[in-house]
Formats: structure tokens, C-alpha cells, sequence
């Protein structure tokens, strides 16, 4: 009987299951989990496009309890623990989250507080694992990238300051492709934050719910007459756009399927960096403008790239941010309504890999996968 089975990721970038025979032993700082949940993002197949990965157990997110710890881990057996899985071309067997059992270093991993285990009801777990990356991402956009405060209008301490930084208050945003997992945690951070108005674009089938969410107002992607639609909005509220956060930075070349020879070439002023932008209010200097996408926009440097995690870079204080603001949303989420609207729940790896082609593929819209395990 195998030890774990976990899904692979292959040579050429597609997916098998595969029995794991190797008994993963925590050493130094590193403890054993049990892996009871892992969620589905389109880095588990897209990071085969963008740094070549292949030949790892796909998966970043995960949740599940310890079951053994090395000498040096600052984890206890039983203890929950959620995280996620580092990223890195050719990283060790036992490091993807899509697997049944998985070591885990003390960098990126969490302890699940005892507000998720009293508030959330049954849900928790998958609660706790949909949101791991894509609010690590978003406060990362909104307090380093844009240079945002955090000082909360809901929860127990509103108004206490969090994050140092400018003051959104009243500040008008725009959140293209709101009904990704990273664009609804946007969409509700950005109400806790008191940005206002919270301008959206998603498909028409997805605007009631962001803006039970928050949103002020959305509009459709696809339409002609996106830009002018969102500027006729920004204009009636009387506010200056200069705030915009790409949630999918689709269009650019850069986690894609490699383009065939018989493809027209890529016309970058189609992707949603540069359709965006053009909904800045007329007059706002470089300068004022916040800008920050999910991936980098090499065609144009005005977009700062905000990323899950900062703790490699040489500023330390860029990480610190984003913990204290997500050390906030742990404890007051229940307070403020932060969480997925919508989480489907697979189980098996037969049904995982499927799930995940399905997100990448984008036939999944306002909803976050995750799968259960054993697999």
C-alpha cells in the first residue's frame, strides 16, 4: 500500500496521479501534515508555462493537521496548520500540496486561530484554504505595491491603524476581473479598507453577487464600451480614478500557452493592463497613479507586480505588512463578512486533476475548488 498518492505534474506539463512510496521523515525545522484539504489555483498548471516546472506534486494551498515535527519545528503534534507550498522549479517530492501527506517549513505556514474554528461552522477548513494566496496577494497590491494604509472600518478595533501607508478612505478603486478568487478577496478588502466607490469588472452573470460583496458598481469585460462605461461611472461619483488592480492580467503574453506560428500576433493594447489603464481619470499625473497587477507588465512600467510573498525580498518590512493585515483578516473575518461566497468541494485525484484543467482551462467563474483528501 503506498505511503501517499499525490497528483504530478509531468514533463509536459499535464497531470497523472502517482503513488508515493517514500516515507517523509520531518527533519531540522520541518513538520509532517496530513493534508486534509488543498485548493486549485491556475499556478498549478500555469507555472509549467511560466518558469518550465514540472516533475513536482502540483498545489500551493493546503490545510490539515500535524503528525510528526522535526527537532527545531515551532509546531506541536495534533495542532492545524494551513500554508502554502513553495514555489520553485524541481522543489522536493514531498513539498506540492496536492498530496495526502506533505513536509512543510516554518516559512509560510500558519497556525489556524481559534476565530476560524468557533466562527466559520463547518465550512472552515475550506474557508481557511480558499483565501490563503489570493489575500496574501491582494494585501500585498493594495499596502506595498500602492503604498495603502490599513486602518479597518469594521471588527472589533476599527479604525485602529494596521498598516501604515496613505489613507484609502474615500478613494475611488477599480478591480478588473472581481469574480476571481484573488479579485473577490479585492472586492472585500477593499469595502474594509473604506475604499469607495469600488468599481468592478466581471461577466453580467457575477455583478448581483460582488456587489453583495461590496462592489459599488460593475460592468462587463467583453463589452465595446467598457472604458467609457467605467469613466461615465467615475465621473457621476465625482471622484478621480487613479487606483486600479489587475486581479488577472490576462492578455499579456506571460503565463500562456506558448503561441502557434499560424496565430496573429499578440496585440498587447487588448490585454486587460492596458484596457484598464485607459479608464484612469484624464489628468492624473504618473505619479498619482496606483497601479499593480497579478503578473508583471513588461510593456509597461507604470504597473508594479505584487506578488503572494515578499519574505525573499531585501526589505523585510514588505512582508511585515502583509502579515499584520493578514493576521487582522484571520482574526476579524467572521466580524467583517470576508470570505469565498463559493467553494466546491471535489474529492479523489481523478476528480482533482480534472478540476484543476477546468481552472486553468477558465471554465470556472466566482468560485473557489478545492479538493478533499485522501486522494
Amino acid at each position: 500500500m503506498p505511503y501517499s498518492r499525490a497528483i504530478w505534474l509531468e514533463p509536459n506539463g499535464s497531470l497523472s496521479l502517482r503513488d508515493i512510496a517514500e516515507r517523509y521523515e520531518p527533519s531540522g525545522a520541518q513538520t509532517l501534515v496530513s493534508v486534509e484539504y488543498s485548493a486549485i489555483n491556475p499556478a498549478d498548471i500555469k507555472h509549467y508555462y511560466i518558469i518550465g516546472a514540472h516533475s513536482i506534486v502540483a498545489g500551493y494551498e493546503w490545510i490539515g493537521p500535524v503528525l510528526a515535527t522535526g527537532p527545531n519545528s515551532p509546531f506541536k503534534k495534533g495542532e492545524m496548520l494551513f500554508g502554502l507550498a513553495p514555489l520553485a522549479d524541481r522543489k522536493p517530492l514531498s513539498a506540492g500540496a496536492h498530496q495526502d501527506r506533505m513536509l512543510v517549513e516554518p516559512y509560510m505556514t500558519f497556525r489556524v486561530p481559534p476565530p476560524a474554528l468557533s466562527q466559520r461552522g463547518e465550512d472552515w477548513q475550506t474557508q481557511v484554504v480558499s483565501w490563503t494566496a489570493a489575500a496574501h496577494t491582494v494585501c500585498d497590491a493594495f499596502f506595498n505595491c500602492m503604498g495603502f494604509g490599513f486602518s479597518p472600518l469594521g471588527g472589533p478595533n476599527a479604525g485602529k491603524e494596521i498598516v501604515s501607508g496613505v489613507d484609502p478612505h474615500g478613494r475611488a478603486i477599480l478591480i478588473w476581473g472581481a469574480s476571481s478568487t484573488v479579485g473577490l478577496c479585492a472586492v472585500q478588502l477593499a469595502r474594509i479598507a473604506g475604499f469607495s466607490p469600488i468599481l468592478c469588472t466581471a461577466s453580467p452573470h457575477n455583478h448581483e453577487a460582488l456587489l453583495g460583496l461590496g462592489a459599488t458598481a460593475c460592468f462587463n469585460h467583453r463589452s465595446p464600451s467598457v472604458v467609457s462605461d467605467i469613466r461615465a461611472a467615475v465621473q457621476a461619483s465625482g471622484k478621480p480614478l487613479a487606483t486600479i488592480f489587475d486581479a488577472v492580467t490576462v492578455g499579456t503574453g506571460i503565463w500562456e500557452p506558448p503561441r502557434a506560428a499560424s496565430d496573429p500576433p499578440l496585440d498587447l493594447g487588448k490585454s486587460s493592463p492596458a484596457i484598464a489603464k485607459q479608464c484612469l481619470t484624464e489628468g492624473i499625473a504618473p505619479e498619482e497613479a496606483r497601479l499593480s497587477a497579478t503578473l508583471k507588465v513588461e510593456f509597461d512600467e507604470d504597473w508594479k507586480f505584487c506578488m503572494v510573498i515578499r519574505n525573499q525580498e531585501p526589505s523585510p518590512d514588505l512582508q511585515d505588512r502583509i502579515d499584520a493585515a493578514i493576521q487582522w483578516l484571520w482574526g476579524n473575518a467572521a466580524d467583517v463578512n470576508f470570505r469565498i461566497p463559493k467553494v466546491k468541494v471535489v474529492q479523489g485525484g481523478d476528480e482533482g486533476i480534472k478540476a484543476i484543467k477546468d481552472v486553468y482551462d477558465g471554465k470556472v467563474s466566482m468560485e473557489k475548488v478545492v479538493i478533499k483528501h485522501p486522494l
